[in-house]
């Protein structure tokens, strides 16, 4: 027989009222209650009925997730982290993958908005492009964006430092004495003009001029790297240091790289960003700038739940995680090289 409410109840000496108001994240519940009370439900297997549960709050217990890329592990490790906190309280994720296409993306969202409680979303959209979430959003759409970030919207955000990001991989690169690093830009997103601004700062930092001609059109995929990294090499005009917005553009980087001949890091040095959860075993591993994936999902999941349940009135809270420098192989430097 499945376990109920009674029998959790039975367990721990308390109400089956208590028992309810706690797995429903009821705000008269001490924390302590409510943490032990949970802590039975998943020793005794306790699954709630949601039919039942949606019938009597008014609420599915769904939280879209809408992302660009689930092909790589940096947006999965995202969703696993608004699962870590969602699930113990009975939410469900209900994840889109949107191919970094603006048109799927809201396609995925009006579809997502009658069905779940409330969405995080990493848009693929331009920061100033808002229209289409302003009016979601005037309309009662809850909605917490993460990694990525639109211009002037009222709702709450979870992100990294991406300035940081740009700053932190250029100036690895020029502390390991390289005076003519190359950048490899993402996408219309909001993260790839900030690194790009990093970048920028690194090189005013350190005195080295802007060359645009040291910029290439990419985008954040393993394909965009190739293409794009391949195309510069064919030139002949790369630069023997390069900082790729992302991981997978940095991959893709490596392939055409090796491809035409060259030693990664003899010939061509590179840094990446977002630590994706392989780039240490490859052939040549990545040094990169890594933050944590799981705690960025956490904190989306903690912001939407608490809107949806009334908890936190603040619609525009913004949890900044902070990003560091991964030193491998791929950069050329066997530790990494003070500022």
């Amino acid at each position: 027989m499945p376990t109920t409410l009674a029998d959790i109840a039975r367990a721990l000496g308390v109400s089956k009222m208590t028992v309810s108001r706690a797995i429903n994240n009821h705000p008269e519940i001490h924390p302590e209650t409510r943490a032990r009370i949970l802590d039975a439900a998943r020793r005794m297997n306790y699954r709630p009925n949601q039919h039942a549960r949606a019938l009597t709050t008014n609420r599915s217990y769904l939280l879209g997730v809408v992302v660009p890329d689930l092909m790589h592990s940096y947006f999965a490790e995202i969703c696993r982290g608004v699962e870590a906190v969602g699930k113990p309280v009975g939410y469900q994720n209900l994840i889109c993958s949107t191919d970094e296409d603006v048109a799927n993306e809201q396609v995925e969202i009006e579809a997502l908005l009658p069905r779940t409680d409330g969405l995080i979303l990493a848009s693929s959209a331009p920061p100033a492009e808002t229209k289409f979430y302003r009016r979601i959003i005037r309309e009662g759409a809850k909605i917490v964006l993460i990694d990525r970030q639109l211009e002037g919207l009222r709702c709450a955000t979870v992100t990294t430092n991406d300035v940081k990001v740009g700053l932190l991989a250029t100036e690895h690169l020029i502390n390991l004495g390289h005076r003519k690093v190359g950048h490899l830009k993402g996408t219309v997103a909001s993260t790839a003009a900030l690194r790009f601004e990093g970048y920028r700062r690194a090189l005013a930092k350190h005195r080295l001029p802007f060359d645009k001609s040291l910029v290439r059109e990419c985008g954040f995929t393993e394909t965009d790297g190739y293409a794009s990294m391949s195309a510069w090499l064919r030139d002949g005009s790369a630069p023997a240091a390069i900082f790729a917005a992302n991981d997978p553009a940095a991959i893709g980087a490596m392939a055409a790289i090796e491809e035409a001949g060259l030693r990664i890091p003899e010939d061509v040095a590179l840094v990446g960003g977002g630590n994706i959860h392989y780039a240490d075993r490859l052939r040549v591993p990545l040094t990169t700038v890594a933050w944590s994936t799981s705690e960025m999902g956490q904190a989306a999941g903690q912001l939407l739940i608490g809107l949806i349940e009334g908890r936190r009135k603040r619609q525009e809270e913004h949890v900044m995680v902070e990003p560091e420098l991964v030193v491998r192989t791929s950069c050329g430097a066997t530790r990494t090289v003070p500022a």
